[in-house]
């Protein structure tokens, strides 16, 4: 018993001298640069989204995101690559549609980039006379190829409680 005191003590003044494994330092947090740089790609490329979107344009809206680029819709298989990308989106045109992103957080470090923010979705199929309203969350990620900031990965949901669910409590 008195043994494992001992050890206990000299373990104890070892590692409050110092002495013991040391750390790994922390990571270098993002520079306000890369963000900043980042931010302002990022901002041009969900503006030319916005603008290809509600203008039916699923071919432009693929030239956004990188060659081997996924798109995870809500609802719908993942769609990899640009041909998906433009395939996937073709089935709104036609459609009256309006988005609206909105960028609420930009990390970045080096050419990686990470956007969190929220969306506003109107869509009104043709034929239609009302349209459908939804209001979600995105989280995109982004790589800098070349001098351009390009989606590698981008996934939303909607804030819309399903049919079968109930609505959560507050």
């Amino acid at each position: 018993m008195m043994r494992m005191l001992q050890m206990v003590v000299v373990s104890g003044l070892v590692l409050a001298t110092g002495g013991g494994p040391k750390a790994e330092p922390a990571p270098a947090a993002d520079s306000a640069a890369d963000a900043a740089a980042a931010r302002t790609g990022i901002d041009a490329g969900n503006a030319q989204y916005m603008a290809y979107f509600t203008g039916g344009h699923p071919d432009s809206i693929a030239t956004l995101f990188a060659d081997d680029g996924r798109m995870m819709a809500p609802n719908a298989p993942m769609a990899t690559g640009r041909a998906a990308i433009a395939a996937g989106m073709a089935s709104m045109t036609g459609a009256k549609l309006t988005l609206v992103l909105t960028s609420l957080a930009v990390e970045a470090s080096g050419p990686l980039a990470v956007d969190a923010g929220t969306y506003k979705f109107s869509i009104t199929p043709p034929g239609a006379k009302d349209p459908i309203n939804d209001t979600g969350k995105y989280l995109s990620h982004w790589r800098k190829t070349g001098d351009k900031w390009l989606m590698v990965d981008n996934i939303w949901n909607s804030d819309m409680v399903m049919p079968t669910m109930a609505a959560p409590k507050p």
